[in-house]
């Protein structure tokens, strides 16, 4: 991959991440039998219009795949540059195994072995999300930096807060997208900022 071909990766995350909120809130609306207060994002791959979660959650592995070959030969070296590539690189593995994988229903008894790989593959993506904020916010020296460690503590914050919330008002699925939006606007800016740094001279892009 050269290093256009590279910075055009670069773009590619900027755009998946909005992309995917836009599809499961458009989803969240015309599910048949689904509560966008109480259930998660992820089970909008149940039912008769599952495929449309299992397909967003494939565009978005791709698209984060995509992501971390564009942060490799598209952007400067610096903090990221080597953790960077390899954090999305999970983060688009866990998407995709998150979509083959569908969870169970919130309020099931027991858990299948589906299910319990699709929340594993989750927490991957959530966490990853977490490290990469944490790891570029050392790249940055404005207010970049702030925005990604407040990214990475409002996302660890969500969790630590999601059962209480959850048991007390029943908001289990806002309170999910609510640090889904918080998570996935953080790697399109980081996406966006990487492009608007100048490009590496020829003779310093990676081989």
């Amino acid at each position: 991959m050269n290093q256009r071909t590279g910075r055009a990766a670069l773009l590619v995350g900027a755009i998946v991440p909005p992309l995917f909120v836009a599809i499961f809130l458009i989803g969240g609306l015309i599910h048949p039998g689904y509560n966008a207060i109480t259930d998660y994002v992820s089970e909008l791959s149940l039912g008769e219009m599952g495929w449309l979660q299992v397909l967003n959650f494939v565009i978005l592995g791709v698209g984060m795949l995509t992501f971390a070959a564009g942060i490799r030969w598209g952007a400067g070296r610096g903090a990221g540059s080597t953790a960077g590539p390899i954090i999305f690189a999970l983060v688009g593995v866990a998407s995709l195994v998150g979509g083959i994988f569908v969870t169970d229903l919130h309020t099931a008894k027991v858990a299948t072995t589906s299910g319990t790989i699709h929340d594993l593959a989750a927490l991957l993506i959530f966490a990853g999300a977490t490290v990469a904020s944490f790891v570029f916010a050392r790249r940055f020296h404005n207010r970049m930096r702030i925005y990604s460690i407040a990214t990475g503590l409002f996302v660890v914050a969500s969790f630590v807060a999601l059962s209480p919330l959850t048991s007390a008002f029943d908001i289990l699925g806002v309170t999910q997208r609510v640090t889904v939006i918080a998570a996935f606007a953080w790697i399109t800016v980081l996406a966006l900022a990487l492009r608007a740094e100048r490009a590496l001279p020829p003779q310093m892009t990676r081989s």
